[in-house]
């Protein structure tokens, strides 16, 4: 196909009177900005897309993230499960003593009274 593009326009740049050799410089010109071109596609491509390489590393990246996510997680709601036994045990205690301390007291004023 780029054969055809070349002797097209090495032939329509002579068929308008363009000097033979003028024209092969010119079609070379246009071969060679061509192949720079589609180099120069090729270097972006390889820059910015991703291969099947990329993604399994991607993928194997992002398990291993959402897999220490959930650790942190689960230890997380184990610290708070931990706390909340703690605060539930120190509640019971202040009840306990806040009930014994007003028996205490009762005691007290009913030996006061008596």
């Amino acid at each position: 196909m780029s054969m055809t593009i070349e002797l097209s326009v090495y032939e329509a740049l002579t068929d308008v009177g363009v000097k033979p050799d003028a024209a092969r410089r010119v079609e070379r010109q246009i071969e060679s900005a061509i192949a720079s071109g589609q180099e120069a596609m090729r270097r972006e491509m390889t820059d910015q897309l991703m291969t099947k390489a990329d993604g399994a590393g991607l993928k194997a990246d992002l398990q291993k993230g959402i897999a220490e996510m959930q650790k942190s997680i689960a230890d997380m709601q184990k610290s708070l499960t931990d706390v909340q036994k703690g605060i539930t045990d120190l509640t019971w205690k202040l009840v306990t003593f806040v009930v014994a301390a007003n028996v205490m007291m009762m005691l007290a004023a009913s030996k006061l009274i008596t």
